[in-house]
């Protein structure tokens, strides 16, 4: 491995943690599972006053720099974690599906075809 690529691998893995932890908090969810009851965390989120989604893809998800399959990547999600989204908006489409979610706490888009709102979600 070239140090370049060296490099990015660690830098990936840098911003993976720091997703996980603004976007889940240092008692929130995990890869996993969750941390608590399901009832204690929705009750966290709701108070964050940021809706809770699920992510149903079967591999890693990419998290995107704008709503589009075409932007950089900026981070990797699991499949079954749970994130807080922003809000959404019109993007490019993915496998029928146009909306994209704003993950709370992270400058980064992932597309609703791969993750399940929980709660509605604001427009952006």
């Amino acid at each position: 491995m070239r140090a370049g690529d060296e490099l990015m691998v660690k830098k990936a893995a840098v911003v993976s943690a720091m997703v996980a932890g603004a976007v889940l908090g240092a008692g929130g969810w995990t890869a996993a599972g969750h941390s608590g009851s399901p009832e204690a965390s929705g009750r966290t989120a709701a108070r964050a006053g940021h809706p809770q989604g699920l992510v149903v893809s079967r591999v890693n998800l990419k998290v995107r720099s704008k709503p589009t399959l075409y932007s950089g990547v900026v981070a990797l999600l699991r499949p079954q974690q749970h994130v807080l989204l922003n809000c959404e908006k019109r993007g490019g489409w993915v496998e029928g599906n146009p909306q994209w979610y704003r993950l709370q706490g992270v400058n980064g888009w992932v597309s609703a075809r791969y993750v399940h709102n929980l709660q509605p979600v604001r427009a952006c």
